[in-house]
């Protein structure tokens, strides 16, 4: 239910009162603008007033469509949250690294949200209007800007709201709890699109409590290279709290991520797997000032032992990796240390305190004995409250007994650490045997000339399914090479029946292999040798 503010605290009234102590420091920098404490604090009342005006409050909810980490993803969020509305991001529907959905696919998935108030950057003014004809209740459009945050909205007038907000930063905003903190939709590469409601109790005891585990440390500097409207939102929301700063990238890119390392002291970096693999290959890495570097957190898919090995002799006692789902929220944690235990890194390391994790047949749904093979499933204050709108496939990952299906194949070792095979779906029948990709995407990444791989099938007119590779090679190697590799590896029916050369992989917009793309060019041929 939605309400004043509890005992807790808010974590955006956290914020707010840590980026007011020093208003003249830089907090949040990036193409689209930079924030000081008292910009930062002026655009949330602007953004606070003009949502308000546009009919935000408590059990609203708030679309945003901006540019690529545009400051305006957090503070409009901040000012949404404080009113007790929770927030949609129109970005986060887009499924592929090429183009987004069209205006009318995004269209059903905002009037699945039910969203009222719609909130653009000037760059994206007229894909807002577009969207709010589209719909059959049109939202109110509110346009907001770095330089300028006192906003126009289509239907409202901003100008007086009477409780100090207008002024750009005077008065202190009451805040309220929404029940709904982010709407986040999955991929859509397996079906379409599904909306995960994360509850605004999980964000701020995530956020808070983070916060206070960095009191008393040197604040953080992170850079941050992935979608705002995803999995880093959180962990940069814990830097404001905590008095640190933000250094933002509209995407990532290898040079320009070692240079912002280096001349930028950048403290702390979080990459998915991918990323973490071109920074581990960049001829520059070696020769890169990281002194200042304390953590390089990374997630996103299964890493390679073999991988992981070399990043250890690079980077040292920095990685982090971290596993976890939009559904489930943080799971597993392997920490700097256990990244010197050689036995460790084929695991994704122990649940985070306060999850609870078991391994379950996944016909049966009985628990599966230690060391066998089951689905992943966890319970976890930091699980979704649903999908959105889909009551139907909310019930069947979400049990009566508070725990939660993952969708992944894993299995606990003795350690209590756990070990993921791939997605349970995720499997290629070709002419009759089970491959799993993720399997041979390993076996690959143990071959001295790969640097990074992605495995999918894709149809054969003889088996039905064929299993195809996208490789990344350090050095020249012939396609029969590696099959062979992977034969001596796993069996003759996992060495991929085609391999195809990319100078490097596509990644979808939050830095996974794009698997859809890869699967596609394998089809039309457009991939080349």
């Amino acid at each position: 239910m939605t309400g004043p503010s509890t005992a807790q605290g808010h974590y955006v009234s956290r914020i707010l009162d840590v980026v007011a102590r020093t208003p003249r420091r830089s907090l949040v920098r990036g193409r689209a603008g930079a924030l000081d404490g008292a910009a930062l604090v002026r655009s949330v009342h602007r953004a606070h007033a003009a949502l308000r005006a546009a009919g935000a409050g408590p059990g609203a909810m708030v679309g945003i469509l901006t540019g690529a980490n545009h400051p305006l993803t957090f503070t409009a969020r901040y000012a949404a949250h404080l009113l007790g509305a929770g927030v949609m991001y129109v970005r986060s529907v887009n499924p592929g690294s090429d183009l987004p959905l069209p205006a009318a696919e995004q269209a059903v998935l905002l009037a699945e949200c039910g969203v009222g108030v719609l909130v653009t950057d000037p760059a994206h003014a007229a894909r807002g209007s577009e969207l709010a004809r589209l719909l059959p209740r049109s939202p109110a459009v509110v346009t907001l800007d770095t330089a300028d945050t006192a906003g126009t909205a289509d239907t409202a007038d901003t100008a007086d709201t009477g409780d100090g907000a207008d002024s750009g930063g005077g008065g202190v905003l009451a805040p309220r709890n929404p029940d709904c903190a982010v709407v986040t939709y999955t991929s859509g590469s397996s079906g379409r699109p599904k909306g995960v409601r994360q509850s605004f109790a999980a964000w701020n005891r995530l956020v808070l409590g983070d916060a206070a585990s960095l009191a008393g440390r040197p604040p953080e500097r992170m850079l941050i290279v992935t979608p705002t409207s995803h999995t880093v939102a959180v962990m940069a929301d814990v830097v404001l709290a905590s008095g640190g700063t933000l250094v933002v990238h509209d995407h990532f890119e290898a040079t320009e991520v070692l240079r912002a390392l280096a001349a930028e002291r950048i403290t702390r970096v979080y990459l998915t797997v991918p990323q973490l693999y071109r920074l581990l290959d960049h001829p520059d890495t070696t020769g890169t000032d990281l002194s200042a570097l304390r953590q390089l957190i990374y997630s996103g898919c299964v890493a390679s032992p073999a991988r992981l090995a070399g990043a250890v002799r690079v980077f040292g006692p920095r990685l982090v990796q971290c596993y976890g789902s939009t559904e489930a929220g943080r799971i597993t944690l392997l920490d700097q240390l256990d990244h010197f235990e050689p036995e460790l890194l084929p695991s994704v390391g122990r649940p985070f305190p306060g999850v609870e994790i078991r391994v379950c047949d996944p016909d049966t749904g009985r628990e599966a004995p230690r060391g066998d093979r089951g689905e992943v499933q966890v319970r976890s204050p930091y699980a979704m409250a649903g999908y959105q709108g889909l009551p139907a496939e909310s019930a069947a990952v979400l049990l009566p007994d508070g725990w939660l299906r993952t969708g992944d194949l894993g299995h606990l070792d003795a350690y209590g650490c756990l070990h993921l095979v791939d997605r349970i779906g995720r499997v290629i029948k070709a002419a009759g045997v089970k491959v799993r990709p993720a399997e041979v995407e390993r076996a690959l990444l143990t071959h001295s000339a790969v640097a990074d791989c992605a495995v999918f099938g894709a149809p054969d007119p003889v088996t039905g399914e064929a299993v195809h590779a996208a490789v990344v090679l350090r050095v020249p190697c012939e396609p029969e090479e590696l099959r062979r590799h992977v034969a001596a590896s796993l069996s003759a029916a996992h060495a991929p029946a085609r391999i195809v050369r990319w100078p490097e992989l596509p990644l979808t917009e939050s830095g996974k292999p794009d698997h859809r793309r890869l699967a596609g060019a394998a089809v039309s041929g457009a991939a080349s040798n």
